[in-house]
């Protein structure tokens, strides 16, 4: 009887933060010789459930042109299910042999016994986040469906996956900007919002719903305008005036305090006033050696 894999989400998931294009969980060097890549239908292959909802038509497009004329270098990989294939990854190179009007495609078959299926959204995520051209609201978006899976707050999804509490607040405020502002968009994962960097929300997340949306509306236009977003510092000046202004601290009148809170600032006065004195002694006693 086959195994099941042995998936450890922490391990997996600190080699996924490094965002490079190593081998998924499923792909280890020294285990893809002992799987057997098989043709499989194309028309058999399910793509369901997979967190990358935006594809870039041009990568793509110059994907299936290095297929055509190299071949497929990494088989894509599936697990058996209802008779036909469900993707586990590889979404992009399937896409790119339907392009092609491939009629196959070289797969690893994965035996149902070998997943653990209720991790199988977990590995779609992880796999999602080792790809180097994952786009940057993808990996907000997939890094905030693992934080709601595990029902962690940023702190423990930051030492989940290895990075700083701040990258990962950032992305979470990302995430959440990006579904606020998209509830009427129809998921439409070409909107020019979903190319908007980290960065540029950095800016936006501290105003307010109705100013989010004027700030992206001025984002979108420059792109529409120059081909290009404005810079962090343009947005920087633009939001400036749209950012809430913080009320000013007024110190409580001393005859609405109570006896006791009254007491303790007078102690804290006290406080200041001896360390003042001694101040004042050491400076004088200076004075007079150099006077000698």
């Amino acid at each position: 009887m086959k195994t099941k894999t042995n998936y450890n989400p922490a391990d997996i998931l600190s080699r996924a933060s490094a965002r490079t294009s190593s081998l998924n969980p499923f792909l280890k060097e020294e285990a893809t010789s002992n799987h057997n890549a098989t043709e499989i239908p194309i028309d058999q292959v399910l793509t369901e459930n997979n967190p990358r909802k935006t594809f870039n038509e041009s990568t793509i497009r110059e994907l299936a042109e290095s297929i055509s004329q190299y071949g497929l270098l990494q088989p894509i990989v599936v697990r058996k299910k209802s008779g036909k294939y469900e993707l586990i990854n590889g979404e992009r190179r399937f896409r790119a042999h339907k392009l092609l009007k491939r009629k196959t495609i070289l797969a690893i078959v994965k035996n149902v016994e070998q997943i653990d299926i209720s991790k199988l959204p977990e590995i779609k995520l992880v796999e999602n986040l080792q790809r180097e051209d994952l786009s940057e609201s993808d990996l907000a978006l997939s890094l905030q469906e693992l934080k709601n899976r595990h029902k962690e707050t940023n702190e423990q999804l930051a030492k989940r996956i290895n990075k700083s509490a701040q990258w990962v607040k950032t992305k979470i405020s990302h995430a959440e900007i990006l579904k606020e502002s998209t509830t009427n968009l129809n998921t439409d994962k070409n909107h020019p919002i979903f190319q908007i960097p980290t960065s540029l929300f950095t800016e936006i997340a501290p105003l307010d719903v109705t100013n989010r949306k004027k700030a992206i509306d001025y984002l979108i236009k420059g792109l529409e305008k120059k081909g290009d977003f404005p810079s962090r510092n343009d947005l920087r000046e633009y939001v400036r005036p749209l950012k809430p202004n913080k009320p000013k601290q007024t110190k409580p009148k001393l005859g609405n305090l109570e006896l006791k809170d009254l007491k303790n600032k007078l102690l804290k006065i006290k406080e200041k006033i001896s360390l003042l004195q001694n101040e004042k002694a050491i400076l004088e006693e200076t004075i007079r050696k150099y006077k000698k």
